[in-house]
């Protein structure tokens, strides 16, 4: 049998019984200790749908809305939410694998309108055909003409979506408190290099807790923290838009390692991560992203870098409105928690677009679930899940009825952001789902052993551009080889195997195979 290079059925045996033995444990077994206790004779309505998430213990108020508001506008339908706890779906993704290759698919399930849904595809006995194709419908929603285009095309491969949008977050944030730089007498740091002199400045100063790096999340923060240092370096010395197109390129497995230029910026990234991560806070191996958040409010830390969920979780959790840095909030002397791009990615917009996904093989489910991502990814739709401060919406005729400064900030910025200067996030969506597993360990050993495991880790860098490149091809087998419809490619770049003329493959030698 031909084995599909996303996750073949090897790997995926591998990752069943390596990994999932050890997440099903704690995550399915949630996810069927959180199911209605079963009948004698089962029986599933089809006017109801499951939506197996990893967002439920973080925002319990916007998912009832949601559901409150789908049965308003589709009455006779129902959705019931089953959480797998894990940042960025880290658990919840090799459920959703597990069940896929189990043949007992979710009714719905979240996954990110990234590169990411492709691992789902190449595992299914019929690929593309075993998932509803949503292109039709969105066209008929006006979502391909009146969403933001750079944002629609992140989640369309070759004309084809395999999911619908719910909002659209943004990574590569720095979060701090404002008022704990200016007790030191600190700016806000606008470059990678300022970040870095004023996180040994307060180390001089004797504080012990400067950034919050999680290790909790099984190395997802020391990713984000990663691949933001890598992009601020980039943009600092490319712009914005060269940038973007690098990261991009690392996203479709071709950016050339072996560039002198490239091997620099790593080696660099490097650096400024280990010296990062030696000022984390102590019990940083056991903290998760959204408990060191309270540091940074009640100003104990000074930084911490992820996504615009953060503003999310601290609006709901903590009651604490997040302000863009910008004026004249920078002049305030009561904010706690403010936003701004991680220096040097100013002019950058980093995706990470959540969205519906539904199964159409063995999934009595499929038309609730197809009435459910329709709703949810809907004008109204977006806007009540968006107003409980869940990111911010993907079309382009928004208004400003977001409960938080930060949150209005983010949608002017994606609106006026150049087309070019778009990439998605590496550690929420942009890879293929066994690269984002080795990449988090190994991102997550390089903090824990040191500048000793730079080699290591610069060679899994090389391994995980391989294996990206490889399931990328299988992608070009099933006609998905890259993002966005023919004429308009994501972030107006082609990866170099799409003959820019016709749209169809061209023979293309990746670096590491020509000596």
């Amino acid at each position: 049998m031909w084995s599909r290079a996303g996750i073949s059925r090897t790997t995926l045996i591998l990752i069943v019984v390596l990994v999932i033995v050890v997440v099903v444990l704690g995550g399915l077994l949630a996810y069927y200790a959180t199911r209605p206790p079963a009948k004698p004779t089962p029986t599933v309505s089809p006017t109801t749908v499951e939506f197996l998430t990893w967002w439920g213990p973080e925002d319990p108020q916007g998912l009832a809305w949601v559901a409150g508001n789908f049965s308003v506008y589709y009455p006779g339908y129902h959705v019931e939410y089953y959480s797998i706890p894990g940042a960025g779906g880290t658990n919840a993704k090799y459920v959703i694998l597990g069940m896929l290759e189990a043949g007992k698919p979710p009714g719905s399930f979240q996954a990110h309108y990234a590169p990411e849904i492709l691992s789902y595809v190449e595992i299914m006995p019929h690929g593309p055909a075993d998932f509803v194709n949503f292109t039709s419908m969105a066209i008929q929603e006006g979502l391909l003409s009146k969403g933001v285009t750079e944002a629609v095309l992140a989640g369309m491969f070759n004309s084809t979506m395999f999911s619908l949008p719910t909002n659209v977050h943004r990574g590569g944030m720095l979060y701090f408190n404002p008022q704990f730089l200016k007790q030191y007498g600190l700016p806000i740091p606008t470059t990678v290099e300022q970040l870095a002199n004023e996180t040994l400045y307060l180390a001089s100063q004797g504080v012990s807790c400067i950034w919050i790096i999680p290790g909790g999340d099984g190395g997802w923060d020391q990713l984000n923290l990663w691949e933001y240092i890598f992009l601020g370096l980039a943009g600092e010395k490319y712009g914005p838009e060269k940038a973007a197109q690098l990261m991009n390129e690392f996203l479709y497995g071709v950016l050339n390692l072996n560039d002198p230029a490239i091997a620099q910026l790593i080696n660099e990234t490097d650096y400024y991560f280990l010296l990062f991560t030696k000022y984390d806070c102590p019990g940083w191996q056991s903290m998760t992203w959204s408990s060191g958040l309270a540091y940074i409010i009640q100003g104990k830390a000074a930084f911490q870098v992820n996504g615009n969920w953060i503003v999310e979780y601290a609006y709901i959790w903590y009651h604490v409105v997040t302000y863009p840095a910008i004026p004249p909030y920078t002049s305030w002397t009561n904010i706690t928690l403010m936003e701004e791009p991680f220096p040097g990615t100013q002019g950058i917009y980093v995706l990470v677009i959540d969205s519906v996904a539904v199964p159409a093989t063995n999934n009595p489910q499929m038309n609730a679930g197809i009435r459910l991502a329709e709703f949810w990814s809907s004008y109204i739709g977006m806007k009540i899940w968006t107003s409980s401060a869940k990111g911010v919406t993907i079309w382009a005729n928004g208004t400003n009825y977001y409960p938080t400064p930060a949150q209005w900030f983010d949608y002017q910025q994606l609106l006026s952001t150049a087309p070019g200067a778009f990439t998605i996030a590496p550690s929420d969506g942009g890879l293929f789902d066994d690269v984002f597993s080795t990449l988090n360990t190994q991102v997550l050993n390089l903090q824990q052993v040191g500048s000793s495991y730079i080699p290591t880790f610069n060679s899994a860098l090389v391994s995980a551009e391989q294996t990206t490149y490889s399931e990328w091809m299988a992608a070009v087998k099933l006609g998905l080889g890259y993002m966005g419809y023919p004429g308009h490619p994501f972030a107006n770049y082609l990866p170099p195997w799409v003959n820019p003329t016709t749209y169809h493959y061209q023979p293309y030698t990746p670096w590491w195979q020509t000596g």
